[in-house]
Formats: C-alpha cells, sequence, structure tokens
C-alpha cells in the first residue's frame, strides 16, 4: 500500500484509500494546488520577476508588498478570494523577492523612485 498523498501527512493508506488517508488531507490537497496556481498567476501578472533586482528563480520566493492601504494580504489566505479581487488588489502592490521586501522594511529602498511611482 501507498501513503497519503498530502506531503505533510505520510500516513498510510489502508482499506478502500487511494490517494489521501481522509478527506482533511484531500482538502488541503486541493486547496494547496489552487493557491500556488493563483500565486503563479498573480505573478505573471505583476511581470514575473522582482521589481527591484530583478530576480526570478523560485515562485517561494517572491511577495507582494503593499504601497498603501491593503484590503487583505495576497498570500495570506488572499488566493481564497475570486482573481478579478486578488488582480485589484495586486495593482497596489509591488512585486518583489524576499531580501528586497525585507531591504524595503528596513528603509533601505526608496520606492518613490522607482518608474511610475512618482
Amino acid at each position: 500500500m501507498g501513503t497519503c498523498e498530502w506531503h505533510l501527512c505520510g500516513k498510510p493508506l489502508t482499506g478502500r484509500q487511494r490517494r489521501f488517508c481522509s478527506p482533511k488531507c484531500k482538502n488541503k490537497f486541493y486547496v494547496t494546488k489552487r493557491r500556488r496556481a493563483l500565486k503563479q498567476k498573480a505573478v505573471d501578472y505583476k511581470g514575473g520577476k522582482c521589481a527591484l533586482c530583478g530576480y526570478d528563480r523560485c515562485l517561494d520566493a517572491l511577495s507582494f508588498h503593499h504601497e498603501g492601504d491593503k484590503e487583505f494580504g495576497i498570500g495570506a489566505k488572499g488566493y481564497t478570494r475570486s482573481w478579478e479581487r486578488v488582480q485589484a488588489e495586486l495593482d497596489d502592490c509591488l512585486m518583489v523577492c524576499a531580501n528586497c521586501h525585507a531591504e524595503i522594511h528596513a528603509g533601505l529602498h526608496n520606492l518613490a523612485a522607482l518608474p511610475g511611482n512618482g
């Protein structure tokens, strides 16, 4: 027999189970898959690379910096919303890599000097 496909579970499958050990693991698997696909769509929408340094190698290392008031966090449960709402929120964000995001919050970048932020 195999093991549960939810990567954080790994329990052995029993009886008639073929992919998941429980409905909970099945739901987590498909929610994670949907959120990852929507993050890829959001990254593509924002140009596919860090707006400051051009980093584009790892999807998980890219994040969205809100420049003004935010309605919801893009990475924090934002992907359960419709694409239209996520897209509207992305329009107020700057996509940056994890290092540049930390530097923004440390005050090392002048975002007003970026093209289009004048």
